[in-house]
């Protein structure tokens, strides 16, 4: 079965267990954070483009991106971010595109974990999107949880992305993340039994 699927959502939703847990189903997994990293260390030309928009600040001493203190810069203000989207994204979009060709001539069923399916225009290329969702207050709790920011800043973190609301209309499938770990494996499973049901053998 030939499948091609990207799991989405918005900071603290927990996409990236919905990956994890997809792709214990026999899925390879392609990660774009991680495809971000090495596209960072393999493209030092991006890496200065970058340097010279945001200040040598976002440099470490030996000339390498210090992603957190981009961060910092970039989750501020809404004009800041799409400056580096409009940096990075047509780089990562085509790494991510190059990761899945590869994927794709040893797996028959590749997951690609991203946040920006839909801000990048690409949710057409896969079988389907699934959307990972959770109440807001949730997910600022968890985010606050797992890198310590303060209320304001988490929740501008929160603020400068797609609303879930708008994403919602573009997805084919979404997954409320609102309960435990075993509650959403078990949403987990029943997608998975709904989409391979749905599929024709190769």
């Amino acid at each position: 079965m030939s499948l091609l699927l990207a799991v989405t959502g918005n900071i603290a939703s927990g996409k990236s267990y919905v990956a994890e847990m997809l792709r214990e189903k026999g899925c390879a997994l392609i990660v774009a954070d991680k495809v971000a990293h090495t596209l960072y260390e393999s493209n030092p030309a991006l890496v200065r483009e970058i340097a010279h928009a945001f200040g040598d600040d976002v440099l470490r001493d030996n000339g390498t991106l210090d992603r957190a203190r981009l961060g910092a810069i970039v989750f501020g203000t809404a004009t800041a971010m799409e400056k580096l989207n409009t940096l990075v994204h047509p780089h990562l979009v085509a790494a991510v595109r190059e990761e899945v060709a590869s994927a794709r001539t040893v797996m028959n069923q590749v997951i690609v974990d991203a946040a920006l399916i839909f801000e990048w225009g690409i949710q057409n290329e896969f079988d389907h999107v699934i959307l990972v969702t959770a109440p807001e207050p949730l997910r600022l709790e968890r985010l606050r949880a797992r890198t310590g920011l303060g209320r304001e800043d988490a929740e501008a973190r929160i603020r400068i992305q797609m609303p879930e609301e708008e994403k919602r209309k573009l997805a084919a499938i979404v997954i409320e993340n609102d309960g435990d770990e075993a509650s959403l494996q078990q949403k987990v499973d029943a997608v998975w039994e709904t989409i391979s049901a749905s599929r024709i053998p190769d």
